[in-house]
């Protein structure tokens, strides 16, 4: 009876992996090219961008909040990015530094709101996303912005690879992991983030600032998203409105699908890492096998149901982060 709990433990917790594995199998036999060497990489380049945003998501919901407006700052980070360079002539690096001080900015608005104000995160994040989808548009004209004065370094973030062969995208995200590992497996600060999100007025009983937690996490949600916006700008070449809008839905369901992986409905980054490429991997085979456009909408919102279904399972019909009252 013991080894078949130890058994159905193991299922539970590394099935996301074990999902991963096989869904990657059954597209490499479907299609023999789908495991070449320059597939893989691009398979790994596409979650990159989703998996750094997945990643501050997860910051924010172990801290027990949420953020909805990620991907929408993203666009905005970029935008800006891209029309500093574009018609200011400023050089690549100072536009992305100011597109991320922008969107810690823009962090530091939803921690007051958030945290000193005391409105509900997913009320104030949509909020937000929508007022930044409209200031993104409003730098735009509603179009796409391009320039042929951008610097050279422009595509550095985006397209460029080491040695021509590991994408430049691919190594910024094993940074970040790197850092988010450390940082919240393997330090006080993210003891601090776990204990607050499991329960913040105990954290406040032993002293930890609660407040201070949440608005960190905020703002790291921020920073990572002007991150991932001047990639996007540097991947396409470009500043485009609502460039940051298709990574919202792969985001959240990468946070929520590594909730099921390790630990049963507690975030956590590794999770989030394996949930990124799992979803990758579905949108890169449904284009390798010619799959019609649609079906990958269909299965990316199965999937998102399903990882939150299993997520509130677990937490006994709580959604981690999600507080409307």
């Amino acid at each position: 009876m013991l080894s078949n709990n130890k058994f159905t433990t193991t299922i539970r917790r590394f099935g996301v992996l074990f999902a991963l594995i096989i869904v990657f199998g059954v597209f490499s036999f479907m299609e023999p090219s789908f495991y070449s060497l320059r597939n893989v990489l691009a398979i790994i380049r596409q979650a990159s961008i989703t998996g750094i945003l997945a990643i501050g998501l997860t910051t924010v919901v172990i801290a027990g909040e949420f953020d909805m407006s990620f991907a929408a700052l993203a666009s905005f980070s970029g935008v800006l990015s891209v029309i500093l360079m574009g018609k200011i002539m400023m050089g690549a690096i100072p536009a992305w530094l100011i597109g991320i001080a922008v969107a810690l900015g823009i962090g530091v608005v939803n921690g007051t709101i958030i945290v000193f104000l005391g409105v509900p995160s997913m009320i104030e994040t949509i909020g937000m996303m929508t007022l930044l989808a409209g200031f993104t548009k409003w730098l735009t004209g509603g179009s796409t912005y391009y320039s042929g004065n951008f610097p050279e370094i422009f595509p550095l973030l985006g397209r460029s690879s080491l040695f021509g062969v590991i994408p430049s995208a691919v190594i910024i995200f094993g940074i970040v992991i790197i850092v988010f590992i450390i940082l919240l497996e393997h330090t006080k600060l993210g003891r601090f983030f776990h204990a607050v999100g499991g329960n913040p007025l105990a954290s406040e009983h032993v002293g930890i600032k609660v407040k201070k937690i949440k608005f960190i996490s905020l703002l790291i949600s921020a920073a990572l998203a002007g991150l991932a916006g001047i990639m996007i700008g540097s991947l396409l070449g470009s500043g485009t409105p609502g460039m940051g809008e298709g990574y919202l839905i792969p985001s959240i369901s990468s946070m929520f699908i590594g909730a099921v992986f390790l630990r049963d409905g507690v975030p956590n980054i590794w999770g989030t890492v394996i949930g990124a490429l799992l979803l990758s991997i579905l949108s890169n085979g449904f284009v390798m096998i010619n799959l019609p456009f649609y079906l990958k909408e269909i299965v990316m919102g199965a999937v998102l149901i399903g990882a939150v279904s299993m997520v509130a399972a677990f937490k006994k019909g709580e959604i981690p982060g999600v507080k409307l009252m």
